[in-house]
């Protein structure tokens, strides 16, 4: 078990970040959206599941769960964390949680764990989401989930409900296979003294600069550089599109545009009588929720619109794509071949809500087409303030390894860094020696510096866990590589892309806190929880791998 949890401690980590960019940027994931009823995808512990089932239990529940756990929940989280086990994209992870969905339900048979309907009201009415302004449960905001949001999913409370029996499923078999992992707390403690260390001391910087001004490759030098690693010389992959972008006909605010131009109209009501001017203010919030109230139905009228579009298209398997378009009066427009670092700039502009930076050109190129040709289509991309995108991959050049007169100028900068980077940790080694020595001798650590040819040092105080080195004179890591050297001591050098740096920890004093004994206990806990989390994602991904998942789909 404890190799286990070491293997799959760094998927911990990644599926966090990849259940926060997924909440965040939400999945577009169509693989099997709106497919004919029946159709086997997945074949899981010898039992066939079909794309219906798929539908509800991955891609629907997963978008429930994701929508709960936007209001800060982090059970949440960690439920969608731990059955996404397996998952490298956001694309692919609602297929990896419908597969551990399955296998946790197997679970709860075996384990007699069935969540009784009190308990699963008494859950949910305790879910951030559903809580009012008073932080209490509302049941106002729970009916409207469930009428309005939860149907637009294509959902129902049984699904919730469903979802929250499966939910307390996980946190019981969770603790059930990590029950056996105590936590030390005299480690904990010794820890966390460490993290409330403040470092003071100094340190010495090399710059890679000086050291590749002094290379000059000659082009035999380049060459046979490049020829033992030309295959990581490639060119950009190329695409070529057809799309077209959908804008809604939004109305425009006259009354914005007149005030910028109509003086009589501010010297108007300037002078008016407070009757008055409450009149013409009500009017205005009235005309500008009626403006809203328009243009949000305009925004639902062209959602519609594309959506059916989208539909059509893929029952009509990708035919008819100019034909569709032209009965909606929308352009369709074709580029040439282009790589995905230098697209046009109509589809250089940002995806619509997201935390990323993630642009237009990003989806487009992340299309994998099949024999299927609806695979040569994007879905629906919302984009820009209120528009969406439809594409079609056209066509595509692979990207090939480069000729040598190609890759010459990248290989020769690719040269120089490495053979500069191996001379500055060479200086950096001969200089850490000549320091120590110095030191030894009585000597501060900055004439120690200059002795050993270092000119650029630094003092640095009161380093501690929170703090941010200044980026253009101090390393990344300035605390963790100080945390555990004896006073007096230096550093491992610490190298980054284009410096390096050599620290003297002159004192480390640990700082104390008021309330140290309740940090410690919520410390502890913490880690009991993460060691819970760490054997249970352990003990899915067994469960999965025994349970030979098929993917029929592929086949």
């Amino acid at each position: 078990m404890i190799e286990n949890i070491r293997k799959f401690k760094g998927l911990i980590i990644f599926g966090l970040v990849l259940v926060a960019i997924a909440l965040v940027v939400g999945i577009q994931n169509d693989l099997f959206r709106r497919g004919g009823g029946g159709r086997s995808l997945f074949k899981i512990a010898g039992r066939s599941y079909d794309n219906m089932e798929f539908q509800r239990l991955g891609t629907d529940g997963y978008e429930l769960a994701s929508t709960l756990a936007r209001s800060g929940d982090f059970t949440l989280y960690q439920f969608l964390m731990g059955l996404a086990t397996g998952a490298t994209s956001e694309k692919d992870a609602p297929q990896k949680f419908f597969i551990g969905r399955i296998v946790l339900r197997d679970a709860k048979q075996e384990f007699g764990i069935h969540p009784g309907d009190e308990e699963i009201t008494d859950y949910i009415k305790k879910m951030r989401f559903f809580a009012g302004t008073d932080q209490k449960f509302s049941e106002e905001n729970y009916r409207r989930f469930v009428e309005k949001s939860i149907g637009r999913m294509g959902m129902t409370e049984a699904d919730l409900r469903e979802l929250v029996s499966d939910l307390l499923s996980y946190q019981k078999i969770n603790s059930i296979v990590g029950s056996g992992l105590t936590v030390q707390r005299e480690i904990v403690a010794q820890n966390l003294a460490l993290d409330n260390q403040q470092v003071t001391g100094a340190l010495a910087r090399l710059d890679i600069d000086p050291f590749e001004a002094k290379i000059e490759p000659t082009d035999a030098e380049i060459k046979a550089y490049w020829e033992n690693i030309k295959d990581s010389f490639t060119t950009e992959p190329l695409r070529k599109f057809s799309y077209i972008i959908v804008t809604p006909d939004m109305p425009a605010d006259p009354d914005a545009a007149a005030e910028k131009t109509d003086t009589k109209k501010s010297i108007v009501d300037a002078a008016a009588t407070d009757d008055a001017k409450k009149k013409m203010e009500a009017d205005k919030a009235k005309k500008a929720a009626d403006l809203a109230e328009t243009r949000r139905m305009k925004q639902i009228e062209i959602d519609k619109l594309v959506d059916d579009f989208s539909f059509t298209l893929e029952e009509k398997k990708g035919k008819g794509f100019e034909e569709l378009a032209q009965k909606n009066n929308w352009e369709i427009k074709t580029t040439e071949l282009f790589s995905q670092s230098t697209p046009p700039k109509e589809l250089d502009i940002k995806l619509r809500a997201s935390s990323r930076g993630g642009k237009t050109v990003d989806e487009l190129f992340r299309i994998e087409p099949t024999e299927d040709p609806v695979s040569k289509f994007c879905p629906p991309v919302a984009i820009g303030e209120n528009q969406w995108i439809v594409a079609r991959l056209d066509a595509q050049e692979k990207s090939r390894p480069k000729t040598y007169e190609e890759a010459r100028v990248e290989a020769r900068d690719q040269y120089i860094q490495e053979k500069a980077k191996e001379a500055m940790k060479t200086a950096a080694n001969e200089a850490l020696t000549k320091i120590k020595a110095s030191l030894t001798a009585g000597k501060s650590f900055t004439d120690a510096a200059k002795e050993a040819g270092i000119t650029e040092t630094k003092e640095i105080s009161k380093v501690t866990s929170t703090s941010r080195p200044d980026a253009t004179t101090e390393p990344k890591n300035l605390f963790e590589a100080t945390r555990n050297v004896d006073p007096g001591a230096l550093a491992d050098i610490i190298t980054e892309k284009d410096r390096t740096f050599i620290v003297h920890v002159a004192k480390r004093e640990v700082v104390k806190e008021e309330n140290a004994a309740t940090r410690l206990d919520t410390e502890v806990t913490s880690r009991a929880q993460q060691n819970e989390m760490i054997a249970f994602t352990s003990w899915i991904a067994g469960r999965v791998e025994a349970a030979k998942v098929e993917e029929l789909f592929k086949k």
